[in-house]
């Protein structure tokens, strides 16, 4: 994991099932691509608690976020206690769960748990 250019650290628990992976501010890694080489060490990759910088966006009444940087574009799940829209055309620290995407084509959906500006660091 730490062969991908931009990771800064890669921390394993063999007995929780979880890999913590810190990426270096600035960079271009997609989720994918994290996914795939989480795949090649013969495991499944579930999904991905993140905390990234990014614009979110409506397009045809669809809530999206888009990673700065990239091109990586996750739909947002709407819950019922918290509506996202309001931070719409707004670049901001998104923490939220991505979902396991159900094939290789698909980015999976982020359910969004917390949005500030983006002024703070991400951890």
């Amino acid at each position: 994991m730490k062969k991908i250019e931009g990771v800064e650290s890669v921390k394993v628990s063999l007995n929780e099932g979880r890999a913590w992976i810190r990426l270096k501010l600035g960079n271009s890694i997609r989720l994918e691509q994290i996914r795939k080489a989480v795949n090649q060490q013969g495991f499944t990759p579930k999904e991905a608690r993140i905390k990234a910088v990014g614009d979110l966006t409506a397009t045809d009444g669809r809530l999206q976020f888009q990673v700065s940087g990239s091109n990586e574009v996750f739909p947002v799940v709407e819950t019922s206690h918290e509506s996202w829209r309001k931070h719409a055309a707004q670049e901001l620290l998104v923490t939220g769960i991505i979902a396991a995407p159900a094939t290789d084509k698909e980015p999976g959906t982020i359910q969004i748990v917390e949005v500030s500006k983006p002024n703070a660091t991400p951890k």
